[in-house]
């Protein structure tokens, strides 16, 4: 009751400079957020959407959402993952295996070799100064 005799009060329209609405959105709790193990616990400790993905109709139609990193992925094996021109690194979304067909792994390599001649080029050309 003294929630709502607080939000009485409140003016009806909501401008994004709100302090409050923002700190509420702040606190939200979400459902999948990969960060949420990493931060403390905010005053609103059950989620706002339910965790389905343990229930028993999901089990039933064979749906499952992987929750967790698989245990070949190179983030359990402590390495890097190969590079890619996405910046994505491997997680539950993607194991981390190459699967090109060394189209990336060509890139990278010209891209290095470049960056290197240039580099070379400019040491060479600022030797004498």
């Amino acid at each position: 009751m003294k929630e709502l005799e607080t939000e009485k009060d409140k003016p009806f329209a909501r401008s994004k400079d709100d302090p409050e609405l923002d700190n509420m959105l702040k606190d939200r709790l979400r459902w999948g957020d990969p960060m949420a193990h990493l931060v403390k616990r905010k005053k609103y400790p059950e989620p706002v959407l339910p965790d389905l993905g343990e229930g028993e109709k999901m089990k039933e139609s064979g749906f499952v959402v992987p929750q967790d990193i698989p245990d070949h992925s190179w983030l359990k094996r402590g390495l890097d993952a190969a590079p890619n021109r996405y910046g994505i690194r491997s997680g539950r979304h993607w194991d981390g295996v190459d699967r090109s067909n060394g189209f990336e792994k060509e890139m990278f390599k010209r891209t290095n070799e470049r960056q290197a001649r240039d580099r070379e080029a400019y040491l060479w050309s600022v030797s004498d100064m």
